[in-house]
């Protein structure tokens, strides 16, 4: 790799060194000719043209303050000390050429140093530069190195970065403003006149970088998002009119491939993953599973989203580029959906002004109706409780339920494919049938949901008429082949009740069973209901964020299936009900405490991942598809 600029930092005794690409090289610690790539610890001239190969040039204290060249490497710090000993000193002897090299005003002994070089190299002291064969000045060169260090190494670390281009697919387009995410810290940047936006260095392994630019309507629209590795990608950005597209351009190395296929895997994101973590146990790249699987935001992805590794997710939405001539009505024919869910799905205000080159998301079952897909009573009967078991289905996309560490056999480069054993995925498995659930109905209102989660567990009544947060939690545990409460079912105590089946913990994981209980206003009285939720992660100021049945309230159709923000110190909410044959009695629902299923107990005693911090409107739109504009507010409470 060729170096085109080096800069020093003398506070860290480091050199880093840029690569046109803008890749950087961190030189730290060793001798001052290691770190300088100097091996003759030149002083730094005036001019740096006059010195081949000098990229850079930093002072130190030694004790005397002196400037030494940075060369782009090693051998052309050489080449630039053999060359100034016969350019500069060719008529010099030894002793005539170190009062110069190393003279005392910059601190040092010529006479010392002379001696030295005699010695060592066992070159008389009086003879001249010009005067020596090349074995002579070969040694006499090794001797000047050693005598300025040795070139002793100290450490060295690459960092790679990110570069993206703007054009408009003949030119560079200069002032084009984009939002940059790093991490967690964003900044407004503009593109130069070039069309570069500035150099984004990975600071560190899995920092998300998310680029957006804002559209003609106002909408954030992300062109551009990947995870930071260790390589460097020049990415280019071809706007036609408000819309991106990104190309890796080709000087970027190609990730190594297998030269056998794999066979598509069905992966359920666990808590504490990112596409890094993914990508990095199955020996593949985010970009590929951010691709296969429709991720514009590589730093967002839920716990309990399935995801595709080596293939296609074909249960996502597939993106359509609108063409010349194109309508949102012509493409809603063409895609078997309506023009408001068109409109709905990708943010359109206006329905008659769409642009050539504008992406267009179509929903995967756009030509089902809301609720058409839904199946019958009958049809959803759980099969008896059992253990979980690994599922395949007929295009050997499998969901990975045993407990066994990932391995590999044979290697990407070789003629062998890669053998993965399957990963763990026993991480709360009921949250798989309430993420597939709340999914399916979207935020339906609980009239229309026609799954009557009651008779689903065995019991008779309608949803919209008794709260149903309990049947759901305990539907989804049944479906998942976990024991569920049969006694309690209705009840959103159920966890509390039923001891022989729920344990307590005192801190939530993923999965486990939030219950809240309902108190008089006056007396703090326990009116024996409350709610119950699954935990799915946190909010960004601390509240629980909860998957369930029966929450959102009117909003909602008076209840469906969704995530929520719960307080663990606040009342949830406050209301009116008939407590003790007394109506219109004002109360309060409050959290109470955790449960999980005791037959999970030996897994959450390994569970060491934080909950992740979640958004709980982004998940329910674009996880589980919402098609409301609503937000959710603080403390929705539940099922009474």
């Amino acid at each position: 790799m060729r170096f085109v600029k080096a800069t020093y930092h003398s506070e860290t005794k480091t050199v880093e060194y840029e690569a046109g690409d803008g890749t950087r090289l961190l030189k730290t610690a060793g001798t001052l000719n290691w770190r300088f790539n100097n091996p003759g610890n030149i002083m730094a001239l005036p001019d740096a043209s006059k010195q081949k190969g000098r990229i850079g040039a930093g002072t130190v204290y030694n004790p005397k303050k002196n400037t030494f060249a940075i060369f782009s490497s090693i051998e052309a710090g050489e080449r630039e000390k053999c060359a100034l000993l016969k350019r500069k000193y060719r008529n010099n002897t030894i002793s005539e050429m170190m009062s110069q090299y190393a003279p005392e005003t910059a601190g040092n002994d010529p006479v010392a140093y002379s001696n030295f070089i005699s010695s060592e190299s066992g070159v008389a002291k009086d003879k001249k530069i010009s005067e020596l064969d090349d074995n002579e000045f070969g040694k006499v060169v090794d001797a000047i190195s050693k005598k300025e260090g040795g070139l002793k190494a100290g450490t060295e670390k690459w960092v790679y970065v990110t570069n993206l281009t703007v054009s408009d697919g003949s030119r560079p387009v200069a002032d084009v403003p984009f939002e940059v995410t790093l991490g967690s810290t964003s900044y407004e940047w503009k593109t130069d006149a070039f069309g570069k936006l500035k150099t984004i260095i990975h600071m560190k392994p899995g920092m998300a970088i998310v680029v957006k630019y804002t559209n003609s309507v106002g909408k954030k629209d992300i062109v551009y998002s990947a995870v930071a590795g260790d390589e460097t990608k020049n990415i280019l950005l071809t706007r036609n009119f408000s819309q991106f597209s990104a190309k890796t351009l080709p000087e970027t190395p190609k990730v190594p491939r297998e030269k056998s296929a794999q066979k598509p895997i069905e992966y359920i994101v666990m808590s504490g993953d990112s596409l890094s973590k993914i990508a990095k146990r199955y020996k593949t790249s985010t970009d590929e599973i951010a691709k296969n699987n429709n991720i514009k935001d590589v730093s967002r992805i839920f716990p309990g989203q399935k995801l595709t590794i080596y293939g296609v997710n074909t249960s996502g939405p597939s993106t359509y580029i609108v063409a010349p001539g194109d309508t949102l009505a012509k493409i809603a024919a063409q895609s078997g959906t309506t023009v408001d869910k068109l409109a709905s799905h990708n943010n359109i205000a206006d329905l008659n002004k769409i642009y050539p080159g504008q992406s267009i998301l179509i929903s995967s079952n756009a030509n089902d109706s809301k609720g058409k897909n839904s199946v019958s009573a009958s049809d959803k009967q759980a099969p008896k409780p059992q253990a979980p078991v690994s599922r395949t289905s007929s295009n050997a996309r499998t969901v990975n339920l045993n407990k066994k560490k990932l391995e590999s056999v044979g290697s990407k480069k070789s003629n062998k494919p890669l053998a993965l054993l399957p990963h763990e995925q026993r991480e709360a498995p009921w949250m798989a049938i309430a993420i597939r659930e709340a999914t399916k109905w979207h935020g339906t209102g609980e009239k229309k949901i026609t799954d009557n989660y009651h008779k689903l567990t065995g019991y008779e009544a309608s949803l919209g008429s008794t709260a149903w947060c309990a049947s759901f939690a305990n539907y989804c545990l049944k479906e998942s082949g976990y024991d569920y409460s049969k006694s309690y079912t209705k009840s959103s105590q159920f966890p509390v009740y039923d001891k022989t089946k729920f344990i307590e913990i005192k801190n939530p994981v993923y999965g486990a069973l939030m219950v809240f209980r309902t108190y008089v206003e006056s007396g703090n009285e326990f009116t024996g209901s409350g709610h119950v939720t699954f935990v799915y992660g946190k909010t960004s100021n601390g509240d629980i964020a909860g998957l369930g049945g029966n929450q959102g309230g009117k909003t909602y159709g008076g209840g469906t299936i969704k995530l929520s923000m719960y307080s663990t110190t606040k009342p949830t909410s406050r209301f009116r009900m008939t407590v003790r044959k007394k109506t219109n009695t004002p109360v309060y629902q409050i959290f109470y405490k955790y449960y999980i299923p005791v037959a999970y107990k030996e897994y959450y005693s390994k569970i060491s991942a934080e909950l992740p911090i979640v958004d709980v409107d982004y998940v329910n739109n674009n996880l589980f598809k919402f098609d409301s504009k609503s937000k959710s507010v603080k403390d929705e409470g539940g099922g009474r």
